[in-house]
């Protein structure tokens, strides 16, 4: 019920030039107050938590009251002016008294808000406190002075078109002071990651909501790391060497991406971008080539493939059934066949397969029997192979 009267009272205060323009022919104003004081009514018991809530419905219900008993149109145009007014008392008296009304709002989501933060959300405070002060005064103005479309023109389409400027202009903003923020600890974090013994290169970004993060270039120490110790420790070893104990928050990465490879430029909207995109969950294609009774493939299984992570956190393994998995789909875009089989024999698995590793997928079709081979193999290395009968089509 609390939140229905939430959004009927923000619905109402959107409308509420238009219903006084288009309605109140239909309505009389003794009415209107009773319903608009009955919303303020229901929305009573969460108000009374919130800090003012006491005096903003107590000014709310006089406002009602007074437009019932008084019964004139006019006193309906002082609404927007009056909701204003005491928005501005809010934020104004967030202002003096503490904390700011932004800064409490950013920090329903981000509890820990660093210097710089909190001394943005003051400053957009005061912006907004400027907005209900000069919405409040000219809202009143043309309410006195101004014939009704005029002042249902500004109340509403002008002042919230206002409003609209100012949220993006204020989200521009943000997302640059998020990045000035982020920028100077997690540059300082990658020099001090470029000088692990299982670093070779270091780069932080930005990953947008995600927060900021690093993109390492591992050295062949780090990938042999990254088999002994899988992606999750790894991670915290390097976590170690790239936190700042005197700044734990603003230094540590919140996003990890491990490359096979960098440019030999590295630009911050590359590394941007990689911190951005999700974990890669296919091989990479190195070559291929047709055979008489099938198909060849060769294959890098990248650093960060997604599976290597769960599977297993410090072992990094690739799973079987993504094994299986990849030869039915790779047989079905080269071959033609489905992608389901009723059952599989012969089905072995020798060697592992780890992060970093080449490895050849030969697939071979017998298509009178409906049968898929396949063999994961690298030289005289074996890794797994098994013979599939597939689905019949159209059965």
């Amino acid at each position: 019920m609390q939140r229905l009267s939430s959004l009927i009272l923000a619905v109402v205060g959107v409308l509420y030039p238009f219903i006084v323009y288009f309605g109140m022919e239909h309505m009389s104003t003794p009415l209107f107050a009773m319903l608009l004081g009955a919303i303020w009514l229901i929305r009573a018991p969460a108000l009374m938590r919130q800090p003012g809530g006491r005096w903003m419905l107590g000014a709310a219900l006089v406002y009602c009251m007074f437009l019932a008993v008084s019964g004139e149109s006019v006193v309906l145009r002082w609404y927007p002016s009056l909701i204003c007014a005491l928005l501005l008392c809010a934020f104004g008296l967030s202002l003096r008294y503490g904390p700011p009304m932004i800064e409490r709002i950013a920090r329903v989501t981000e509890p820990d808000l660093p210097p710089a933060a909190v001394r943005y959300t003051r400053k957009v405070t005061w912006v907004w406190a400027g907005f209900f002060a000069f919405n409040a005064i000219t809202s009143g103005v043309l309410a006195v002075y101004s014939p009704l479309n005029l002042w249902t023109l500004y109340n509403g389409i002008i002042a919230y078109s206002i409003m609209g400027v100012l949220f993006a202009g204020e989200w521009l903003l943000r997302q640059r002071l998020r990045r000035r923020i982020s920028d100077a600890p997690m540059n300082a974090a990658a020099q001090r990651l470029a000088t692990h013994p299982w670093v070779e290169q270091a780069h932080a970004g930005y990953a947008g909501k995600l927060g900021a993060g690093m993109v390492v270039l591992l050295s062949a120490a780090g990938r042999m790391a990254l088999l002994r110790h899988g992606r999750k420790g790894l991670v915290s070893e390097l976590s170690t060497q790239a936190v700042d104990p005197a700044d734990t928050e603003l230094s540590a990465p919140r996003m990890w991406r491990f490359p096979d490879a960098l440019p030999s430029v590295v630009t911050r909207r590359h590394v941007d971008t990689c911190l951005r995109q999700p974990l890669p969950v296919a091989p990479v294609i190195l070559a291929e080539r047709s055979t008489e009774s099938g198909h060849v493939l060769e294959l890098a299984l990248p650093l960060d493939l997604a599976c290597f992570a769960d599977h297993f956190p410090e072992a990094p393994v690739l799973p079987g059934v993504v094994q299986v998995g990849w030869a039915l789909d790779f047989a079905a875009a080269r071959l033609g066949t489905p992608r389901q089989c009723r059952s599989m024999d012969a089905l072995k698995f020798q060697s592992l397969l780890r992060p970093g590793d080449r490895v050849d997928l030969e697939l071979t079709h017998d298509a009178e029997k409906q049968r898929l081979t396949f063999a994961w193999r690298r030289g005289q290395t074996h890794y797994s192979s098994a013979r599939m009968q597939l689905e019949t089509v159209g059965v």
